[in-house]
């Protein structure tokens, strides 16, 4: 969960609405809106005051970033491992094949040199 997000779940757990945070802190709906969505670079100072506001330690909001941050990347290392695997086990197929195609070739050049041999000994008769 990011900075906005938690700081709308904390106004809605204690029914404060967006309207009496905004005009405390002197800026606009718009802006506000953008807080909420993650859409701001919001600073330290407004941080401070929604943290005011909403009666909760700074350390809270900026933890809870910390903490997304650290699930996103878990998540994010896991997705790469599941994308190795997938690769691995694609690498491991395709060697498979190239493994069967080359024992193919390999029988077919044996049976050509065969009958260039068999042609061979009847031309020489």
């Amino acid at each position: 969960m990011n900075i906005g997000e938690l700081i709308r779940k904390l106004r809605l757990t204690k029914d404060i609405k967006a309207v009496v945070i905004y005009e405390k802190l002197g800026i606009s709906q718009s802006t506000y809106s953008k807080i909420e969505n993650n859409k701001y670079k919001i600073d330290i100072k407004t941080l401070k005051e929604i943290s005011s506001i909403l009666s909760t330690d700074l350390t809270t909001l900026i933890g809870e970033e910390k903490e997304a941050k650290i699930d996103e990347i878990r998540k994010n290392d896991i997705e790469k491992d599941v994308n190795v695997f997938k690769l691995i086990k694609s690498l491991e197929t395709q060697s498979e094949l190239l493994r069967e195609q080359n024992s193919f070739l390999k029988n077919e050049i044996n049976n050509k040199n065969k009958e260039i041999n068999q042609l061979k000994r009847k031309l020489a008769k």
